[in-house]
């Protein structure tokens, strides 16, 4: 042994191996911070350590076969020993003190003067993408688990916040709750590049968070912590900062002052008051009839246990809309005056609360959309604007921006903000149920009914995809095939109001006995009852009785202008009273009473047609051509069939310009399309249909007459062997096989 470390030390490859290292140590402490300051990812970093450890043997190899001598690089076997070992080493011995003086002060310009850590001096790395799984909670105290989630929402929120971070919505991450995918699998699911996973335990007046920060590719663990606290709601909402700001930090997000504040906010100081946020927000994200009217009493709750909480006064304000929207189970100036309220308390309490900010576009988009008069739209898209700079990763703002385009017919740009929305929330709910309407606008009617497919597919217990399919099939003109999905959506909800669109195909398949179940269970309590004997009335042709329930009623304006004017508008007319009629339509329609300049778009076209024939019964024959000159090119851009289409509203038109050959050749062609039933688009049935009686004259009228009468009793007959047999399964499956 002493013999070999004789041997190493006079052939100086003890020295050699020193100065390499030392060299070495230079080379890896310059590679660590200027390698990431060009851009290079982690792998090129990683390559160049292991070519210096590489070529630490390769030196150690050239320094035993090979001595630096006076006369030159020799190998040792061809140098003369005794005259070698007579030579001073000194100058060996001076390089390696002076690299490890430059070893020593390359080590402390990066360390002590901050270099290394500079996150000005780094840009952002790849990992902008990240999904912050369910908290597992470890306690089979269900509580427990509500505070779990709690704990995982908030962390979501606040690094939403943050520009630099493209945070994925809780709605898709909970879709992996207990699941048994691995990290690299949910990684490319999802399209992130890092993973969050955490746990919560509560034992008695303590609580402890672990988390851990994982690279999606690789699995590795980039950071991890653990947090034991007292269980105070201050304790709570500190851990959740830190673990918010720790995650922006590890992934070198760059924070600002404002983001900064945000990840620290502190929304409530009454833990109980969270409790019943946290529930509230779990059953509003479910969006069912029930779990939408008790996400409302938990956010009532949680106001009461803390008037200064800004999230639960939001959150109310949305459950309240969302309510109106989807059920119609609140009074529509009820649900307007308490979302503008509470909404106006969240704002003063916190005036950077992006969710806030989302639901007041939501609630001015919704006002603009019961009159379009006024700049409501351009306040509600400056309202998600605001939201969306708050917080870059909220996917509700996406999503009902998206609408508001739609709503404006904007519907490409429409379709770009819901593609968005998918990027944060890949499994949320409403894309893909919205999207098909996008669609069906644009007259692609067999991607919207694929779309809707999906949507069932992906969410096979969830109700709304069934009622928008039973809807589109109706408007197709397929309406065995809407049957069959609208009684499978009303096994799906509590809403009473499911099941309500098949009432117009039940009066054309004469199937009064499921009318009259449907009117005769509905709900006494429910914001809609008062209007079912109304309805009851004009379905019989009983107008007079129809009119004198609807002066009955109390309240007559909360109900939605879409439903409660249009069937008003249609006894009146079906009545004979156009006066009346015509105050009808302008109550429901201020647009049309206003002073400016009316614009007719694809969402009033209806209103304006049947407003036309109004006028013209009213001898007002240039308000009816006016009109009339606006509908008709809006008409001609959309699609005759599907969810969004016109039915045969360009042979009313064509009849009232006092073209009735025309207005028959539009009328065989929309049959031959597919057209079947006046009643998916109208408040009248074909027969009764009074805007084309001129037509009723033409010999060609029966023919068509005859051919419809032919295909309903078809549809009939298939509707009622299902309900003989309880079996739907072959109307569903005509519907996708329709479109393989």
């Amino acid at each position: 042994m002493n013999s070999l470390v004789s041997e190493l030390r006079q052939r100086n490859v003890l020295r050699t191996a020193a100065a390499y290292a030392l060299v070495s140590w230079i080379l890896i402490e310059a590679g660590s911070v200027l390698l990431p300051t060009f851009g290079a990812p982690e792998w090129v970093f990683k390559s160049y350590v292991i070519a210096i450890v590489a070529g630490f043997f390769v030196a150690m190899v050239v320094s035993w076969v090979f001595q630096i001598t006076p006369e030159g690089v020799k190998r040792e076997r061809d140098i003369d020993r005794e005259t070698y070992q007579a030579q001073p080493s000194s100058g060996m011995n001076r390089v390696i003190i002076a690299l490890l003086v430059v070893a020593l002060g390359v080590s402390i310009t990066f360390n002590v003067t901050g270099l290394r850590s500079s996150q000005t001096s780094l840009p952002p790395v790849a990992r902008d993408s990240i999904a912050v799984l369910p908290f597992t909670s470890r306690s089979t105290d269900a509580e427990n688990q509500y505070f779990a989630d709690g704990v995982h929402g908030d962390i979501v929120a606040r690094l939403g916040n943050v520009e630099s971070l493209r945070v994925i919505s809780s709605t898709s991450v909970n879709e992996y709750r207990d699941t048994t995918k691995n990290i690299r699998q949910i990684g490319r699911e999802l399209d992130v590049a890092t993973v969050v996973e955490g746990a919560v335990q509560r034992s008695g007046d303590q609580v402890r968070i672990t988390v851990q920060l994982i690279d999606a590719e690789t699995d590795e663990h980039i950071w991890a912590a653990t947090y034991d606290e007292e269980l105070t709601i201050e304790n709570v909402f500190e851990v959740q900062s830190q673990i918010s700001a720790q995650i922006a930090v590890s992934l070198r997000a760059a924070l600002t002052p404002a983001e900064q504040r945000r990840l620290a906010a502190v929304p409530t100081n009454n833990i109980e008051a969270y409790a019943e946020y946290v529930k509230g927000r779990n059953n509003l994200a479910q969006r069912s009839f029930a779990s939408l009217q008790e996400a409302r009493a938990q956010f009532e709750r949680a106001i009461e246990l803390d008037p200064e909480y800004a999230n639960a006064h939001a959150s109310l304000a949305q459950t309240v809309l969302v309510l109106l929207s989807n059920h119609k189970a609140v009074p529509q100036r009820d649900a307007f005056d308490i979302a503008a309220s509470s909404l106006q308390a969240a704002l003063e309490i916190d005036p950077e609360l992006a969710e806030a900010y989302a639901v007041r576009g939501l609630l001015e988009m919704m006002e603009w959309e019961t009159t379009r008069l006024g700049p409501g739209n351009i306040d509600a898209a400056t309202s998600f604007e605001t939201a969306l700079a708050l917080s870059p990763s909220l996917a509700d703002a996406y999503v009902w921006f998206a609408s508001l385009r739609q709503s404006e017919g904007q519907v490409d740009e429409a379709i770009d903000l819901l593609t968005d929305a998918l990027t944060i929330d890949p499994l949320s709910r409403i894309p893909y149920v919205n999207l098909p309407g996008f669609y069906a606008q644009r007259g692609q009617n067999e991607e919207a009914t694929a779309m809707l497919l999906r949507a069932v597919g992906i969410f096979p217990d969830w109700s709304t995809p069934y009622d928008y399919l039973s809807t589109h099939m109706q408007k197709l003109g397929r309406l065995d095939e809407a049957v069959a999905w609208g009684l499978r959506e009303m096994t799906l909800s509590e809403d009473p109001l499911s099941g309500g669109d098949l009432l117009a195909i039940y009066q054309e398949f004469g199937h009064e006995q499921q009318i009259l179940d449907f009117v005769e269970s509905f709900p006494e309590e429910h914001p809609f009852y008062p209007i079912g004997k109304t309805y009851w009335h004009y379905m019989n042709r009983e107008y007079d009785e129809a009119v004198a329930e609807f002066e009955n009623l109390e309240n007559p304006e909360q109900y939605p202008p879409d439903i409660m004017i249009a069937l008003m508008v249609g006894i009146a007319i079906m009545s004979g009273d156009f006066d009346q009629a015509y105050e009808y339509m302008v109550t429901g329609n201020p647009a049309f009473a206003a002073d400016t300049d009316l614009r007719v778009d694809e969402y009033n076209v209806y209103a304006a047609v049947m407003l036309a024939f109004i006028q013209q019964q009213r001898n007002q024959v240039r308000q009816a051509q006016e009109l009339l000159d606006k509908a008709e090119p809006v008409v001609a851009r959309l699609p005759r069939l599907g969810r969004a289409g016109h039915g045969i509203k360009d042979v009313q038109i064509l009849v009232m310009r006092g073209r009735p050959d025309a207005a028959m050749d539009a009328l065989i062609e929309a049959v031959d399309e597919g057209f079947v039933s006046s009643l998916a688009f109208d408040v009248w049935s074909f027969s009764d249909d009074p805007i084309i009686e001129p037509l009723r004259s033409d010999p060609r009228f029966a023919d068509v007459e005859r051919r419809l009468d032919e295909r309903i009793d078809e549809m009939r007959q298939n509707v009622e062997q299902a309900r003989a047999s309880g079996d739907w399964s072959e109307l569903m499956a005509l519907t996708k096989s329709e479109t393989t």
